[in-house]
């Protein structure tokens, strides 16, 4: 049997791009530090960013994650019932590793540039799911980040923030299928990116430290991403 689950609400898309082993860009971490320097180069990047080739050509990770606080209609049909409003108490919620995030830190090399990048806006999702029988219990992969990191963490390494505490909506699924994105309608309201560098401890342990230039970008268009 198939069932139709409806999510509407706000959704961030984000992603971790190591644009260091970029030679388009020839960035050298030491040299940036004027403003106009920075401001130059998070255009060029915000430029490949939306062409899709930074996707191509980078070491990257991407999710879209939603805060269950942010859904604003939740509802699923099937073969059986008509669509129905239901919560989100309604799915079981599975603890996604930060692994993909930590590994693409520990590829990196000291003194690369990672290109953080969150598009905030509004979506409507249509996803698929065959499921056995009626009472089959539900998926979201869900960041709880409090299983893999301490207070101290986060605030050392605060670019997790952006993941902390979200779920997966496209992650829907049952101990035997997942389910399949029929329609994702994305409609972005606001694109912030920043540039961080990749520094090492007398440890030998990897982080991130932010290169204080924000960088803000403002875009109406709407998305149609059909997976």
């Amino acid at each position: 049997m198939e069932r139709k689950i409806v999510i509407e609400g706000d959704i961030s898309i984000v992603s971790l791009s190591n644009v260091g082993s970029f030679e388009e860009f020839n960035l050298d971490s030491e040299e940036i530090n004027e403003e106009s320097e920075i401001k130059s180069i998070m255009e060029e990047i915000d430029a490949y960013a939306q062409s899709g080739e930074l996707d191509i050509m980078t070491d990257v990770c991407t999710y879209k994650v939603m805060n269950g606080e942010d859904i604003t209609y939740l509802a699923c049909a099937d073969e059986e019932s008509e669509e129905k409003e239901i919560s989100i108490d309604t799915f079981k919620l599975t603890n996604k590793t930060l692994k993909p995030i930590k590994d693409l830190l520990e590829r990196a090399s000291t003194g690369d540039i990672i290109y953080l990048r969150k598009e905030q806006g509004k979506a409507n999702i249509l996803l698929n799911l065959e499921i056995s029988n009626s009472d089959e219990v539900m998926s979201f992969s869900y960041f709880d980040c409090s299983t893999e990191l301490d207070e101290y963490d986060l605030l050392r390494e605060s670019y997790y923030d952006v993941v902390c505490d979200t779920f997966l909506p496209e992650s829907l699924k049952t101990e035997t299928n997942k389910a399949t994105t029929e329609n994702f309608v994305f409609e972005p309201q606001i694109i912030y990116g920043e540039l961080y560098k990749v520094v090492e401890n007398e440890e030998g342990i990897k982080s991130l430290q932010k290169i204080e230039f924000p960088g803000y970008y403002f875009q109406d268009a709407q998305r149609n991403i059909d997976e």
